[in-house]
C-alpha cells in the first residue's frame, strides 16, 4: 500500500509566480532561521529552534514567499494528511504586508489539500483578531458561534 504522504512530495520545491511584483511562492520549507525571523517581524512569541525543526519535519504542506532571495511570507499546514488539517503559521512581514502575499501563501496551502481528493477533507484555521473575513474569501466559515477558538499556552517564556 502507498503512503499517502507520498503525495506531498511533488508540490517541494513548486514555484508560483506573482506578475505584478517579484515575489515567488515556493512550496518548500523554511530553514529554522527563516522561520524564526518572519516569527519575530510580526511580533509573535519565539520558540526554541529544537522546537522549529520538530515543527517543521511534521509540515504537511510548506510555502515560503521569497523575494529577492529573502523570505518575506510562510504558511504552513499540518493535520493528518487525510481528514484534518490546520492552516497555521500565515506570516507575512510587515513591510510586505497588504501586497497580496498573503491571498497568495493561502491560496497555494488551500490548493495543495484540495489536490489531495479525498472525501469530506476539512481544513481549519484559527484566525488572529481582524483577520476573520480575510480568510472568509477563501471559503473558510466558521463551524459555530462560540468559542471561534481557544488556546492553552503551555512552559510560556
Amino acid at each position: 500500500m502507498t503512503h499517502a504522504y507520498a503525495r506531498f512530495t511533488p508540490l517541494s520545491g513548486k514555484v508560483v509566480s506573482c506578475s505584478t511584483m517579484a515575489i515567488a511562492i515556493v512550496h518548500r520549507k523554511p530553514s529554522v532561521a527563516e522561520f524564526e525571523s518572519v516569527v519575530a517581524s510580526v511580533g509573535f512569541r519565539g520558540h526554541d529552534y529544537a522546537a522549529v525543526e520538530i515543527a517543521l519535519a511534521n509540515t504537511l504542506f510548506c510555502v515560503c514567499a521569497i523575494e529577492e532571495q529573502q523570505v518575506v511570507g510562510i504558511g504552513r499546514v499540518v493535520g493528518d494528511g487525510a481528514i484534518s488539517f490546520l492552516l497555521t503559521g500565515v506570516m507575512v512581514r510587515p513591510s510586505h504586508q497588504r501586497r497580496g502575499i498573503g491571498t497568495l501563501i493561502v491560496q497555494a496551502l488551500c490548493n495543495a489539500v484540495e489536490g489531495l481528493r479525498y472525501k469530506n477533507m476539512m481544513m481549519e484555521v484559527v484566525p488572529q483578531p481582524g483577520s476573520r473575513s480575510f480568510y472568509e474569501r477563501f471559503g473558510f466559515t466558521a463551524s459555530r458561534s462560540e468559542p471561534l477558538g481557544m488556546v492553552r499556552w503551555f512552559n510560556e517564556a
